[in-house]
């Protein structure tokens, strides 16, 4: 009986830490800042954003984002790379911008 209980408790105690350490591996929101191709989620990312209105996005590589927050610069619609400072969600679909400056050179 002692063998099997000390065979149990570790088994157990393994169990238990495996789980809770996998239910805290959420993504979190991911801080960073990006050089991106900026533009109208509707007239020019509508293919990737599926937006029915104009709202700012940023290409950045091969993924998308819509631009979220009151730091997205209203000069959007004029295109062209940004440096994006931010968060991205949690569903990895937006950046919540808290710096934007038009890309010099």
């Amino acid at each position: 009986m002692k063998r099997a209980f000390m065979f149990a408790v570790p088994f157990a105690l393994a169990l238990m830490l495996a789980t809770s350490v996998r239910a805290e591996d959420k993504p979190a929101a991911k801080e960073g800042e990006w050089t991106a191709s900026v533009g109208c989620g509707h007239c020019n990312y509508s293919k990737d954003t599926k937006a029915e209105g104009c709202c700012a996005a940023a290409k950045v590589g091969d993924k998308v984002y819509l631009l979220k927050g009151d730091k997205v610069a209203k000069e959007y619609k004029k295109g062209g790379d940004w440096v994006i400072k931010g968060k991205i969600s949690d569903d990895g679909k937006e950046i919540t911008v808290s710096e934007m400056k038009k890309k010099e050179g």
